[in-house]
């Protein structure tokens, strides 16, 4: 469960404080609320109408009926997801019963307790043989004071080595502020990141690098970063910006393909929509990661990404005659050693 800790707590957030959870037994009700939502929220407004439609009629065929809700969620979770050809969509089962119910403040207290278990996402941070930095991020969590503090600790603590691996498999995103934090290390200066589009108020609204309460930058080395089916949203952007920015190497298996954020809409108190609303397009692409995925620069299974980004920096270090505390041998042997784990000849 560690790899899916932070779309839980982020669902909380949105939910526990919005009132008591009712006894709902009219699923073709809550269909057509679904459909309503996804054809006014949605942001492709084609394609939503014609989801919301095709959603109405599966209410009238009573395709849904007999399923418990937890059956109702999953079942239609993969219906939109497939129909609408966009991952973003979900729907969730979560009743508040009433004794359970929280106000925000305590739902952040609570949120924040339990992101500083799991130390607000960074599950590794070492370094490897060669001065290679590494760090191993489970999730994008609230840019809070305590969060900004874990992410600058990280970043000092690799700021001396001469490449950096950030490990993002099974990273299911989190929240986007977050991510504007932790790219501004790697920037002199702020940088304009994507423009976004927001439908149903017809808003636009511009993301930027945040610079705030940032330590040492990591500037001018190589970056590679792992990814994974798992890897997703917040976690994809990330990697997404930084192989266009600064050229990062991305490795391993295809990312998940979830670029644009969602609203989160509660449904008679017992249930959780999750519909796309903003489109988000990166200043240099002028496009984003939805459906694809991420590009990656080398395929590999990422059971073996580690050692590939390993084997890559060394042997950079070895062109561009880059000193570490390892001699020239030392760095044949452990290519050596990493390409035996391979059990592939490079």
């Amino acid at each position: 469960m560690k790899n899916t800790v932070y779309p839980i707590i982020l669902i909380l957030l949105f939910t526990a404080f919005r009132g008591n959870a009712q006894s709902v037994s009219n699923r073709s009700a809550q269909i057509n609320k679904i459909a309503d939502k996804i054809e006014t929220y949605y942001i492709f407004e084609n394609i939503g109408k014609a989801l919301s439609e095709q959603l109405k009629n599966e209410g009238e065929n009573k395709t849904f009926d007999g399923l418990t809700h937890q059956e109702f969620a999953d079942s239609l979770s993969s219906y939109l997801a497939r129909n609408g050809n966009d991952r973003h969509f979900n729907v969730l089962y979560n009743p508040l019963p009433e004794k359970e119910a929280l106000n925000k403040k305590e739902v952040m207290k609570l949120f924040d307790a339990i992101n500083r278990q799991w130390n607000y996402g960074f599950e590794k941070v070492n370094r490897l043989d060669g001065n290679i930095g590494y760090i191993q991020y489970t999730g994008f969590p609230p840019s809070n004071k305590q969060a900004r503090e874990s992410l600058k600790a990280t970043m000092d603590l690799v700021s001396n080595t001469n490449a950096l691996i950030i490990d993002l498999r099974d990273n299911n995103g989190g929240d986007s502020k977050m991510v504007e934090l932790f790219l501004g290390y790697f920037f002199k200066k702020r940088i304009k990141l994507s423009n976004n589009y927001t439908r149903h108020n017809n808003k636009t609204s511009k993301s930027f690098t945040n610079r705030r309460g940032r330590g040492k930058t990591y500037l001018r080395k190589p970056v590679y970063i792992l990814v994974n089916n798992r890897t997703i949203s917040a976690a994809e952007g990330f990697a997404y910006e930084l192989q266009q920015r600064i050229g990062a190497t991305i490795i391993g298996e295809k990312t998940y393909g979830a670029a644009n954020p969602i609203q989160v809409f509660s449904i008679d108190g017992t249930f959780d929509l999750f519909v796309p609303v903003t489109e988000v397009k990166n200043t240099i692409t002028q496009t984003n990661w939805e459906h694809q995925g991420v590009k990656r620069d080398l395929e590999i299974a990422h059971e073996k990404a580690l050692a590939m980004a390993q084997i890559l920096a060394l042997e950079k270090f070895l062109v561009q005659k880059i000193k570490t505390e390892l001699t020239p041998l030392e760095i044949e042997n452990k290519l050596l050693d990493l390409r035996t784990e391979l059990k592939t000849n490079f």
